[in-house]
């Protein structure tokens, strides 16, 4: 398996999987959110929650990162644009590895596909939303884990 290089908008290394990072406590659960392209209209309309289903978690205990296979200047920008208050990790490269090891790499594309991934501690999966078709409903991470207790 290729180890996933992450780097966050601010070009911090990451180490695999996500859950601490550079000045970034760990959870028990954290939410990956896969976006398969940071400028496209429909992840920009998922960006544009973000922040608040983010509070929320962490009124819960609970991380949130997202990954997409942008470059780091790329995410920067979106992230400063967005006002994110989240690590937004690039997996440019190897392109796609973390996509890739949750199975969610489109080939053909090269992107991820629509995903949310909740992974424990040491990564193990444990949930996952999938878009069919359109934006994800950010508050439906909130819901699985709700569900879940």
């Amino acid at each position: 398996m290729t180890v996933p290089a992450l780097r966050d908008q601010y070009g911090q290394e990451w180490l695999f999987p996500p859950v601490e990072g550079p000045d970034q406590p760990g959870h028990d659960v954290t939410w990956l959110i896969f976006i398969p392209g940071a400028y496209t209209p429909v992840c920009m309309s998922e960006l544009d929650q973000v922040n608040d289903l983010a509070h929320q978690l962490t009124d819960m205990s609970v991380g949130l990162r997202l990954i997409a296979p942008d470059s780091v200047p790329v995410l920067r920008l979106v992230s400063d644009q967005f006002d994110l208050r989240v690590p937004f990790l690039s997996d440019f490269w190897p392109h796609g590895a973390a996509a890739k090891h949750y199975g969610i790499l489109d080939e053909t594309t090269g992107r991820p596909k629509r995903v949310s991934v909740l992974i424990s501690r040491k990564g193990d999966v444990l949930e996952t939303i999938t878009a069919m078709s359109g934006a994800r409903n950010m508050t439906e991470h909130l819901s699985v884990l709700q569900n879940k207790k």
